[in-house]
């Protein structure tokens, strides 16, 4: 995330999200069978604990509204707050940006014993990728079997993204989010843009 202040407005920060240069970059034909979207920028909390103690459960459902997923590679979300499943006693939760100190405080204040919330906002950025052209991109871009059975609605998964790695989830409107670290931002705006060339593709 990058900060400048504006000529007009002295003292003013913009906020810029990780693919910042790349919008309203296209490739091939039009209209484009991929769309890609980066997400505003939102707070990322990695979660720690043991989903058996029900004061653990209790304590980060109450502080996100949302019941921690205990299926691998699930996730439950509500309107801008989501929880991912990324391994046993392990979760990542995006929520809105700037709320972050105080679903740490509720969490770790409610259930101060054997959980950790570490706030890791800002090393990621959230990518959409919809269109015609999303099951073939997603076929190019991983070894990973992203058929409907393995990955359905409420789904999601590590894996390699090219040669960057990324946290996949299918959403309700058949879409796909990208979690990825914003070092590997540029490297995936370029590979998309090549990689989906003969679909047509435009980042916005």
């Amino acid at each position: 995330m990058s900060e400048q202040q504006h000529d007009n407005q002295p003292g003013a920060v913009s906020v810029e999200t990780p693919l910042h240069y790349f919008l309203g970059r296209s490739s091939g034909v039009t209209p484009a069978g991929l769309v890609v979207c980066e997400a505003p920028l939102m707070g990322h909390l990695v979660i720690r604990g043991n989903v058996e103690n029900v004061n653990f459960c209790a304590a980060v459902e109450d502080a996100l509204g949302l019941a921690l997923p205990r299926d691998p590679c699930t996730f439950n979300t509500q309107g801008s707050t989501s929880l991912y499943w990324l391994g046993p006693g392990e979760w990542l939760a995006t929520v809105t940006q700037g709320t972050q100190s105080d679903v740490i405080d509720a969490v770790t204040n409610s259930y101060p014993s054997d959980a950790s919330v570490v706030d890791v906002s800002g090393g990621q950025t959230v990518v959409n990728l919809s269109g015609s052209a999303v099951p073939m991109l997603l076929q190019k871009s991983s070894g990973y079997d992203f058929h409907n059975q393995n990955f359905g609605q409420g789904r999601c998964v590590q894996t390699t993204f090219a040669k960057a790695s990324a946290l996949f989830s299918r959403c309700e409107d058949g879409s796909v989010d990208l979690i990825i670290r914003r070092s590997f931002a540029d490297y995936i705006a370029l590979w998309l843009l090549d990689a989906a060339t003969e679909y047509g593709c435009r980042i916005e």
